[in-house]
């Protein structure tokens, strides 16, 4: 009977392992697209007109592409959409944070998706501010219409 019950336990929890990943799957696929930055600041400082309007992010699956200002970033990322504010990591394989892993958190819908990041090697940001010293930046963007 003992024995039973434990493998009913272990069948269970085999089972609820298996919906974040297909909740994951669900919220990559939402993010998917292209983006174009409305807004952004870092430590405390709002972006320029010109960076904002050079602003795009396009997401396919768990690999993104950025481009802000003069910069370009290509990675990956991994979401975690059961966490409250849903959690993102950032892996960059181009850009200024090559080689590094940012840790943020994100919300969003259909329409607009609003990240936050902390600096490479700090602690993931726990709300949507970024104030001067952090090097947490704050980005929103919209989805771009075709």
């Amino acid at each position: 009977m003992r024995v039973t019950a434990l493998m009913v336990v272990a069948a269970g929890l085999l089972v609820a392992a298996d919906a974040p990943k297909d909740d994951v799957k669900k919220e990559l696929k939402k993010l998917e697209g292209t983006w174009v930055l409305v807004s952004g600041e870092q430590e405390g400082k709002e972006f320029s007109e010109d960076i904002i309007k050079s602003g795009k992010l396009t997401m396919t699956g768990d690999k993104h592409t950025v481009k802000v200002g003069k910069d370009t970033i290509v990675g990956t990322h991994t979401v975690d959409p059961s966490k409250k504010p849903k959690t993102i990591d950032a892996t960059d394989t181009e850009g200024p944070f090559k080689g590094k892993t940012t840790l943020g958190i994100y919300e969003g819908d259909d329409d607009q998706f609003k990240v936050c990041f902390a600096a490479p090697d700090k602690e993931r940001p726990k709300e949507f501010t970024s104030k001067s010293g952090t090097g947490v930046f704050v980005h929103v963007w919209k989805r771009e219409k075709k």
